[in-house]
C-alpha cells in the first residue's frame, strides 16, 4: 500500500510568500533549497560593473581591427546578347582550384569558373595544374601523371556485386620528374625536362576518341539498376616512385575528374524546320491547330524527310500508315522534333479512327553488357502532341481516303542527353516510338501498329554554335544531374 504525498491545497491567495512554502513542500527531502535575494541585493547586483562596463560599438576600424571583403569566388559572365547596365562594374573573377592531399603531396588542378564539387572538363579541353611535394626530394626517382579512362559493368545479385568486366577506354602517363640517380628509358628522357623546385606544373589536353578506335570518347557516366551496374569513371593520378625496396610506389594520390562533352547536330536545317519554331511559339504551351510545312509524299522521302512504312501484324488490305521524321535524325534535347503521320484507306472513316488510337513517345535506352548477360533499361522522356488531321491538297485519289496528323514531341533534360557507346560494354541511345493501339470496341476492324525508330539527342543546337562565340568551350553541365 502506497501512501500519496501530502499536497498543499491553494486558497486563491496571491501571496509570494505562501506560494514559495507551497513550492519547498514539494521538494524532495535533502536537495538544497535555492538562494533568497533580497530587494537590496538585486539592486546591488544590477549596478555590478560587469553589467554596467559594456563596450561601445562604432562603424569606424580601430587599430587592431581588419576588414573582410566579401567577394565571390566567382562571377559569372553575362551570355550573348546580354548587356550588363554602364553604371555597374563587375568584381574581378578570384580563381578557384581543387586541391587533393595526401601525406606528403598535393595535386591542385586548375581554376574553374563553374560551382561543381568536382573538377569538369569538356571537349577536347586542357587540364592544368601542378603537383607540391611538401617533403624531400632525396630519396625520390620519379614522379608520374597518370590520367585513366575505365569503363565498368557489374552482375548484382540481392544487392551484392558477383561478378563484372571493365575495359581501359583511356591511358596517358607522363613523367614530371626523375633525379640523376633515376633510371629512365630514352623516350621518358626525351619528352621530360627535370625540374629543381617541389612544385611540378603540368598540362595535358582530353582527346575527343578512345584509345585504339575511332569512337568518340564517352562521357562520365554511373547508372545502378536492380540487376546491374555500369559506369565510366576517370581519374587523375599521380605516383611517387622513391628508392629502396620498402619505398618503391609508396606515395600516390589521385582525384576524379567528369569529362562532360559538348554535342551539337549538323547546321543542314532546312527552312521548315524555322517556320515550325516561330509559328509554334513555346513548346511548354499546347497548340492543337499548328501546322508544319510537309511536301507531297512523294518528294518526301527523297529531300527533307525520311519516311518510314510501318508494318502491322495483321496487315489490312488498302490500308497503309507512314511515319515521316525531319533528316537528319540528330536534334538538340528539349527542342520539339517534328513529325507527321499520314493514314491512308479505302474507308473514309477508318484513317481518323487510327489517328485517335495513335500513340508517339521519346525513349532513352540504356544497355548494359555484363559477363556475357544483356539488361536494357527503356525510360519515357517525353510524349507528342499531336495537330488536327486533314486532308493533303496534293497526292489525293478517288479510290483512297488520305489523312495527315502532324505533331511534334520534345524531352530529356536540357542540355543534359547525349549519346553514346562503348562496343560489347554500355550504350546510351534515344528512340521515337510509334504505337497504334485500338481499343477493346475497334479491336476487331483495327490492326495494331508498332515502330522504333532510332534518333540522336545533343546537348546543344547547331545555330548556338554559329551564333554565340565560344558555347562550346567548356562542359556540359547538364549532364551531371544524370550521373
Amino acid at each position: 500500500m502506497s501512501i500519496s504525498p501530502i499536497r498543499p491545497s491553494y486558497t486563491g491567495a496571491t501571496d509570494p510568500e505562501s506560494d514559495l512554502e507551497a513550492l519547498y513542500a514539494t521538494l524532495p527531502l535533502g536537495m538544497p533549497l535555492p538562494p533568497a535575494y533580497s530587494p537590496s541585493e538585486a539592486s546591488t547586483a544590477s549596478m555590478s560593473p560587469m553589467i554596467c562596463d559594456t563596450p561601445e560599438y562604432s562603424s569606424q576600424l580601430l587599430q587592431d581591427e581588419v576588414f573582410l571583403d566579401g567577394t565571390p569566388l566567382a562571377v559569372s559572365r553575362p551570355r550573348p546578347g546580354e548587356s550588363t547596365s554602364s553604371g555597374s562594374s563587375s568584381a574581378p573573377r578570384r580563381q578557384m582550384q581543387f586541391n587533393t592531399c595526401h601525406n606528403n603531396l598535393k595535386l591542385s588542378l586548375s581554376s574553374r569558373s563553374h560551382h561543381t564539387q568536382t573538377p569538369a572538363y569538356g571537349r577536347n579541353e586542357l587540364i592544368e595544374g601542378f603537383v607540391e611535394v611538401l617533403g624531400s626530394l632525396k630519396h625520390i626517382e620519379r614522379i608520374d601523371l597518370v590520367v585513366e579512362g575505365m569503363v565498368t559493368t557489374t552482375v548484382i545479385d540481392r544487392g551484392y556485386p558477383i561478378s563484372s568486366d571493365s575495359k581501359c577506354i583511356l591511358a596517358h602517363r607522363q613523367t614530371l620528374y626523375y633525379s640523376a640517380s633515376a633510371t629512365v628509358s630514352p623516350e621518358q628522357e626525351r619528352g621530360t625536362v627535370a625540374s629543381k623546385g617541389r612544385l611540378f606544373p603540368f598540362s595535358y589536353r582530353l582527346p575527343t576518341t578512345m584509345d585504339g578506335s575511332t569512337a568518340p570518347l564517352p562521357p562520365s557516366f554511373y547508372r545502378v539498376y536492380a540487376t546491374r551496374e555500369g559506369s565510366v569513371r576517370y581519374v587523375m593520378r599521380i605516383e611517387v616512385h622513391k628508392r629502396g625496396m620498402l619505398r618503391r610506389n609508396e606515395n600516390r594520390v589521385e582525384t576524379v575528374i567528369l569529362y562532360l562533352p559538348k554535342t551539337t547536330p549538323p547546321s543542314t536545317r532546312p527552312p521548315s524546320w524555322y517556320h515550325y519554331a516561330s509559328a509554334g511559339g513555346s513548346s511548354s504551351s499546347s497548340n492543337p491547330d499548328v501546322k508544319i510545312p510537309i511536301e507531297p509524299a512523294s518528294d518526301r522521302s527523297q529531300k527533307e524527310w525520311k519516311t518510314i512504312a510501318l508494318a502491322s501484324g495483321a496487315p489490312v488490305p488498302g490500308l497503309g500508315v507512314e511515319f515521316s521524321l525531319l533528316k537528319p535524325l540528330v536534334y538538340q534535347a528539349r527542342s520539339p522534333i517534328p513529325f507527321s503521320l499520314t493514314v491512308s484507306a479505302s474507308s473514309p472513316v477508318l484513317p481518323d479512327l487510327i489517328l485517335s488510337c495513335a500513340q508517339v513517345t521519346l525513349l532513352r535506352c540504356t544497355t548494359i553488357h555484363a559477363t556475357g548477360q544483356t539488361y536494357q533499361q527503356e525510360e519515357v522522356i517525353g510524349t507528342a502532341e499531336f495537330g488536327k488531321p486533314e486532308s493533303p491538297t496534293e497526292g489525293q485519289s478517288q479510290s483512297k481516303a488520305i489523312r495527315v496528323s502532324n505533331g511534334c514531341i520534345e524531352g530529356g533534360k536540357e542540355q543534359g542527353e547525349i549519346a553514346w557507346s562503348v562496343d560489347s560494354m554500355v550504350e546510351v541511345k534515344y528512340a521515337l516510338r510509334v504505337d497504334i493501339k485500338p481499343t477493346l470496341a475497334l479491336d476487331a476492324a483495327i490492326p495494331t501498329f508498332c515502330h522504333q525508330e532510332t534518333i540522336e539527342l545533343t546537348t546543344h543546337s547547331a545555330e548556338d554554335a554559329d551564333n554565340w562565340d565560344g558555347v562550346l568551350d567548356g562542359p556540359a553541365l547538364g549532364i551531371i544531374g544524370r550521373l
